[in-house]
């Protein structure tokens, strides 16, 4: 079975649109089912055809994660270069964002043992215990599917972090003030963080992404509505390198995207109600990834 959402889809920038009514939603249990489908259901590119698979050294990543890597990617990563490990969560969330990437089956093998090693896991361990996982993650066993990189929308709707975590999204999942922190800590002006604690402050998570990206980037404008990980990855390279290097090999988004201010909203719950089970990822197998 592909991974592939088909079937009903969604307006495009639902969750911006819906941001305001997350709470609620979130914490009725009889809206837990249609959640988990609203949370499969991006219509954008996956990032499953690796075009630039190879491209990304692994002695570029510590570079790339503060220069092109949204904030949930660089915290991940920051995380595991300190404690040299990650739970269950982040290792879903960040090892799929690498190879979206374009990391190798090989490459990404080498990267988590040379990390786990240097937490003090015995190299047998992590070989019997975690590379199996690695491959089933890049279809190499179990069911042979190639899982794609979780989308803004998956991450921010679906498994928050709990204390020890470093998944999520940071502009969902963290206070104010450890989000001002870090913010501070990224570099951001002073204006910059008041806007992206107003746009988190009425819930526009994606939007707030979108303003670090400005602000990163030194542009008024990023062009592009946020709705991936690996798009604001591939995005930032775009603008870093010219559409020289690594972008000029990836496709457009199937999908048109729209200036968020420019659409209409949509009732959360009449959102969720309109997905069609056949929507739901099939994610068996790689919730034993790691």
């Amino acid at each position: 079975m592909s991974n592939k959402s088909t079937g009903a889809s969604l307006p495009f920038g639902i969750p911006q649109l819906t941001a305001r009514s997350l709470p609620a939603v979130q914490s009725d249990e009889r809206l837990q089912p249609l959640l988990n489908h609203l949370s499969h259901s991006y219509t954008g590119q996956d990032y499953s055809t690796q075009k630039n698979t190879g491209k990304i050294s692994l002695d570029q990543i510590d570079s790339l994660s503060t220069k092109s890597f949204p904030p949930c990617m660089r915290q991940l990563h920051k995380a595991l270069r300190e404690n040299h490990h990650l739970r269950h969560g982040g290792r879903m969330q960040y090892g799929l964002f690498l190879k979206g990437i374009g990391l190798t089956l090989e490459q990404a093998l080498q990267f988590w043992k040379q990390e786990f090693i240097r937490g003090k896991m015995d190299p047998d361990k992590f070989d019997k215990g975690y590379s199996y996982n690695i491959r089933h993650s890049f279809g190499k066993e179990g069911k042979r599917t190639d899982y794609t990189p979780f989308s803004c929308m998956k991450i921010i709707l679906t498994n928050p972090p709990g204390q020890g975590d470093y998944h999520g999204c940071p502009f969902r999942h963290s206070d104010a003030e450890l989000l001002k922190q870090k913010m501070q800590s990224y570099k951001i002006p002073a204006s910059g963080i008041s806007q992206i604690l107003d746009l988190v402050k009425g819930n526009h998570y994606q939007v707030a992404c979108q303003k670090y990206f400005e602000m990163t980037h030194n542009v008024d404008d990023c062009g592009f509505s946020l709705n991936h990980p690996n798009q604001f990855f591939f995005e930032s390279q775009r603008i870093l390198t010219g559409g020289k290097d690594i972008k000029k090999e990836i496709s457009q988004p199937e999908t048109p995207q729209h200036k968020p201010s420019t659409q209409k909203t949509r009732d959360a719950a009449s959102a969720l109600a309109s997905l069609d089970s056949s929507l739901e990822m099939d994610l068996e197998g790689l919730e034993e990834y790691f």
